[in-house]
């Protein structure tokens, strides 16, 4: 089921001024397909730009969205036990929170935070505008989550966010933002966009999620950001749901395979995304999704102590017994052999 969600634009405060052409702005490669440059940004033909005259992300855009998940009278007789610092289960189609755990807590959030970095890239570009990887973009340490990019490699949109959510890869979130408007300003739109749809525990110090004192955000929030870009972009759902990628190689990159690091697609029959996270401060997270006869969830688990995998297809499953359906999870043995965790790729 497609949530139909509404799409309004900042109007201008004081002195902010609408502008109705870019062409200062823009750098459009011969042929059909735009090209996005660190001078300026391509956008969708026919939208409106507001540009606040003093805003840090002047010339982006920013998406204003109503979801927001209400509480129940009362919560159900059952509750899920899940070893999280926090967490949250929501219902996409009925807007309502079936369970949760310090949702509103402002934790790490790793890589989870590159669901905020997508929102931004999809509002702004066209999935087919070509961007230009630049030595700039590729400063990432031994230890973190690439796509190995390649200065010189002109990819689309479309398939960085493949790198972004299949990998999580931090090369792609930093060409995303260094090699479009430059960081400074890539990552005031994600706190902009962020304050826009009313997601005040989440504030970004970077497209990428590394751990950083002032980086936070909370499961209400992620759950909230996971929400809009399923809804809002048919291709976020389509990547988030693909387990095997590959982006054929062209005259202006190479080929990449990709394995989705989100192993609750295999895990859980119903599983259908969305984004993994880990660092020493955040630890194992995990947002998820699931679908059962036309009906979706999103779970969101931070921080978690025991095997992140095991905790959301707990939680999710929960869910849909809920709602009346059986329940997809093995049935315990007498004598259950408790699986250590899956180690930890560092820095996604």
């Amino acid at each position: 089921m497609h949530v139909r969600l509404s799409r309004w634009r900042l109007a201008g405060i004081g002195a902010a001024v609408v502008v109705l052409a870019l062409a200062a702005l823009l750098t459009l490669r011969s042929g059909s397909t735009p090209a996005v440059t660190a001078a300026g940004a391509s956008f969708a033909s026919g939208r409106t730009v507001t540009d606040l005259a003093r805003a840090p992300w002047y010339g982006l855009r920013l998406l204003i969205d109503p979801l927001r998940f209400s509480e129940p009278p009362e919560p159900a007789r059952s509750q899920p036990r899940i070893d999280a610092e926090a967490g949250i289960l929501v219902d996409l189609d009925a807007r309502t929170v079936l369970w949760q755990h310090n949702a509103h807590e402002e934790l790490a959030p790793a890589s989870t935070i590159k669901l905020l970095t997508a929102m931004v890239v999809l509002e702004n570009y066209r999935p087919d505008a070509l961007i230009t990887v630049t030595q700039d973009a590729l400063g990432q340490a031994g230890d973190e989550t690439k796509m190995y990019l390649k200065a010189g490699d002109r990819m689309t949109v479309a398939e960085l966010l493949t790198g972004l959510l299949t990998v999580s890869a931090n090369d792609a979130a930093d060409a995303l933002a260094v090699d479009t408007v430059g960081t400074e300003r890539f990552v005031a739109a994600m706190n902009g966009q962020a304050a826009a749809l009313g997601l005040h525990q989440t504030h970004a110090t970077s497209p990428v999620g590394l751990d950083d004192p002032r980086m936070h955000s909370s499961a209400y929030d992620l759950a909230v950001l996971a929400g809009i870009d399923v809804t809002q972009w048919p291709l976020v759902r389509q990547i988030v749901g693909t387990r095997y990628a590959v982006i054929p190689g062209t005259a202006v990159h190479g080929t990449f395979y990709m394995t989705n690091l989100n192993l609750l697609l295999s895990m859980y029959p119903a599983a259908t995304g969305l984004k993994t996270g880990y660092t020493g401060n955040a630890g194992s997270c995990l947002v998820g999704m699931a679908a059962r006869n036309g009906h979706h969830l999103i779970s969101v688990v931070l921080n978690s102590s025991a095997y992140i995998y095991s905790q959301t297809r707990k939680l999710l499953d929960w869910g849909f017994v809920q709602d009346g359906l059986p329940s997809q999870l093995p049935t315990p043995s007498p004598s259950p052999s408790h699986a250590p965790p899956a180690p930890a790729s560092p820095h996604h």
